[in-house]
């Protein structure tokens, strides 16, 4: 539920206009939201090179990982490459994600199509699942924009999902930057209201550099497990 929209809020720089506040569980509110976010488009191609740095009960491991957006003008859609490098503990992995306009996200892991439905796998034996990367949530058929909040010093949309349960996970809360776009923090729960993963950025690392806004960290935690990833980027520069 995470990097895709970091990513669109990173390489565009289109501004959100002001919304009127939302009756809270507006369904039709959070619909038009989703679809909004969906819909977004970055405005040029670019590459981000990342580490993934994962800690659970077994150690800690550094995996290298590129993190490419490429746009296709012709037809609308747009990729999110994920490729890491291999370690000497994990192999290489590529991850490729198709965001259509209109139609469901299309997964290629490892040169196999994976349905959507089935993207609650771990991606590099990190705490971010393939479906995570790809945003899945904003496709599920309940979305419902709750009263906006103030999150991580900035005033934030409320944007709850819910569907059928999705690797465990039935709902997912997200709370959604309104000047970038950016998702700021993201809470999944099961059937029964229990947490089960969260994501968040760490404090100010979401900039504005050159008119774009960049992601230097993010945090999904698995509270299952008690294992976390944190995905380190480079910054470019002023």
């Amino acid at each position: 539920m995470i990097l895709a929209l970091a990513l669109v809020a990173g390489a565009s720089n289109r501004a959100w206009p002001a919304a009127a506040p939302a009756v809270a569980g507006d369904e039709a509110a959070g619909q038009a939201l989703a679809e909004k976010i969906r819909s977004s488009v970055p405005t040029e191609n670019y590459e981000r090179h990342a580490v993934l740095l994962i800690d659970s009960k077994t150690g800690h491991e550094e995996i290298p990982v590129a993190c490419q957006v490429i746009i296709h003008p012709e037809t609308g859609d747009w990729e999110t490459i994920y490729q890491t490098s291999a370690t000497n503990q994990a192999r290489a992995e590529r991850l490729v994600i198709t965001h259509r306009p209109g139609a469901p996200n299309r997964y290629v892991y490892d040169n196999q199509e994976v349905a959507p439905a089935a993207t609650a796998v771990p991606f590099a034996g990190s705490d971010y699942s393939l479906g995570d990367l790809g945003l899945e949530f904003l496709h599920w058929p309940g979305q419902a924009e709750l009263k906006g909040e103030m999150r991580l010093g900035q005033p934030c949309y409320v944007l709850q999902s819910t569907n059928t349960p999705q690797g465990g996970i039935a709902r997912v809360k997200s709370y959604i930057d309104k000047e970038s776009g950016g998702l700021l923090i993201a809470e999944a729960f099961d059937a029964n209201g229990s947490r089960l993963k969260s994501f968040s950025l760490h404090g100010s690392s979401f900039k504005k550099v050159n008119g774009q806004y960049q992601l230097e960290k993010m945090e999904m935690v698995n509270e299952k497990t008690g294992s976390h990833t944190v995905l380190k980027f480079d910054m470019l520069k002023d």
